[in-house]
């Protein structure tokens, strides 16, 4: 069994010990059922202004969010609580230094490109103006992407002088077209998805941004690629993005050491993703 599908199963088992009935592929009947709480107003909103159809059923599949395995949901099940209470425990677990001010999800930064601009996780909004950009992932960094997937369209490299270079990113310049033509290659890491993020937050914002990519760890030998490439990426760019990496787990611990924290919340969070199992 693949390690993506033993995530899958231990979310499952989870569900069913909860009196959930998940079908063959993880997926809940019921949007609620995989939630924490109900998605708040802003919440809400913002996936609705989002182009990742993650509320709503197609013809031939259900929403996104339904699914065991839903980064989304991930996301929404550890932040959106923070929306409507005191965000002091949050912003001190994860080490900012600055308040949170707002809490965004699927917030669009605008490339000023054709197209759809990719849609963010979790935006923090901090008081300065800085915005902490997170792209949360679950389970799909455990699949590693086809060799010949193309990673970036034409369109990121129709100028010489180049767009990420002109906005002052050289380094993500640089890097984005060695992984264009072929010289880098991250089958772990999406990292043409953060650089896509990082330009269109540096087209809006400026470098008022931190790129932060906080993930759940799954053991085996895609965690050590994943890590590698983690590490790639951190070093070739990390300081020109202010670059973060951890994972869902080791925020669950900092967030279990603030005093007065919600006990359904964190018994929510420990029971569901405190591990993987031993």
């Amino acid at each position: 069994m693949s390690a993506r599908s033993e995530l899958i199963q231990w979310q499952k088992r989870w569900a069913e010990a909860k009196g959930l009935s998940p079908d063959s592929k993880g997926y809940l009947p019921e949007l609620e059922s995989n939630l924490l709480r109900p998605l708040s107003a802003s919440a809400k909103s913002g996936f609705n202004r989002g182009s990742g159809s993650e509320l709503l059923d197609g013809p031939t599949r259900p929403a996104k969010m339904k699914a065991l395995h839903s980064s989304s949901a991930l996301a929404v099940n550890f932040f959106d609580s923070w929306t409507v209470c005191d965000r002091e425990p949050l912003r001190d677990a994860l080490g900012i230094d600055k308040n949170i001010l707002g809490i965004h999800f699927e917030k669009q930064y605008s490339t000023g490109l054709t197209g759809n601009p990719p849609n963010l996780d979790v935006a923090l909004e901090l008081e300065g103006g800085v915005t902490i950009a997170i792209e949360s992932k679950f389970s799909e960094w455990l699949t590693p992407k086809p060799k010949n997937k193309e990673s970036f369209k034409p369109k990121y490299f129709s100028s010489d002088e180049g767009l990420w270079a002109n906005r002052g990113l050289v380094a993500s310049e640089e890097l984005a077209r060695c992984i264009h033509v072929g010289d880098a290659r991250f089958r772990y890491l999406d990292a043409p998805q953060l650089l896509k993020h990082a330009l269109g937050l540096v087209t809006q914002v400026g470098r008022r941004f931190r790129l932060w990519y906080v993930y759940l760890e799954w053991p085996g030998k895609e965690s050590n690629a994943h890590t590698t490439e983690i590490d790639l990426f951190s070093q070739m760019v990390g300081d020109e993005l202010a670059f973060r990496a951890l994972t869902y787990q080791e925020v669950l611990v900092e967030i279990r050491r603030q005093p007065d924290i919600d006990r359904d919340y964190l018994e929510y969070l420990e029971g569901r993703y405190g591990g993987p199992p031993d």
